[in-house]
């Protein structure tokens, strides 16, 4: 097995005459970070002959496509309005033929803000039902293109515990199913403090399954706690947000610990900082696998 780091430098892979300098800008931050694979949010319009194009310069330059991560273009995936459920499925069927041209890791999806939140739906029955037909439909494609799918979670979202994933890998039943865990999205004020318990739930139950790991830390604020977002007239209230790897409290000894006992190649992707804290980041995690005795490449 192994631990890839794949920092969100894949917006650089552009084709033809004009993306010459982003290719060149992708090659000398990759050899800044000392990395060879990467995240895309979504690949171009690419014909199939631009998409083995961009493998050939991969193929030519050591580098490997990790996560590639459409959310936003698939978010309608599973809805009940059937002409938007096709479209979202639609357009990730062509990310998943590029995909597997170029070799990508896993293509993740996952659902955002299309339920008009905050919403009592978001969590319905009728919605997780209409959800995991729609990853039903995804992972046929999958399977027919020879790539893996890897869900993406979020508290404000269908998939928004732990539960909810073993519900979907056991109802769709397909090893082209896997997890993109993201532990920081399943914490909730409660959890906070004692975010040790829910590592190690995560890896208890979802740990065979993952192919991807968002590496964000946490950060709780309001309520006149952490030094920032007091909220008026002294109310408690807590927010919970993301941060830098190594400005938060995440239990990233126990995170690589636990990733360093599995078997299946997985990337770890330092996700939504500027260039400068996503290398201060992937530095840290660095730093603790060194720590647990786990290597990162």
């Amino acid at each position: 097995m192994a631990l890839l780091m794949s920092p969100p430098i894949g917006d650089h892979l552009q084709m033809g005459s004009t993306g010459s300098t982003d290719r060149a800008t992708l090659i000398q931050k990759a050899q800044e970070m000392g990395v060879t694979t990467f995240s895309i949010k979504a690949f171009p319009s690419w014909s199939d002959v631009e998409a083995q194009e961009a493998r050939s310069f991969l193929d030519d330059n050591g580098l490997n496509v990790g996560e590639l991560a459409p959310f936003y273009i698939g978010r309608n995936l599973g809805s009940p309005d059937h002409a938007l459920h096709q479209e979202a499925l639609e357009v990730l069927r062509r990310q998943l033929q590029i995909g597997a041209i170029v070799g990508a890791h896993c293509i993740g999806f996952g659902w955002g803000k299309e339920t008009g939140w905050p919403s009592p739906e978001i969590w319905s029955e009728k919605t997780w039902e209409n959800r995991v037909r729609g990853v039903i439909d995804l992972v046929k494609i999958a399977e027919e293109e020879g790539v893996d799918v890897a869900a993406h979670p979020l508290y404000y979202s269908p998939l928004g515990s732990i539960e909810r994933y073993m519900d979907l890998l056991e109802q769709v039943n397909s090893p082209r199913l896997k997890v993109l865990i993201d532990i920081m999205n399943l914490t909730t004020a409660d959890m906070y403090f004692g975010n040790t318990t829910l590592v190690n739930k995560v890896f208890d139950e979802l740990g065979l399954y993952i192919a991807s790991f968002h590496a964000k830390d946490v950060k709780i604020s309001g309520g006149g706690i952490g030094g920032e977002a007091r909220s008026e007239k002294g109310n408690p209230i807590s927010h919970i947000d993301e941060a830098v790897p190594g400005t938060g409290i995440m239990d990233y000894h126990t995170a690589l610990i636990r990733l360093g006992e599995l078997q299946q190649n997985i990337t770890v992707h330092v996700e939504h900082f500027d260039y400068q804290d996503t290398i201060a980041g992937q530095q840290y995690i660095r730093s603790i696998g060194r720590e647990v005795g786990v290597q990162l490449l």
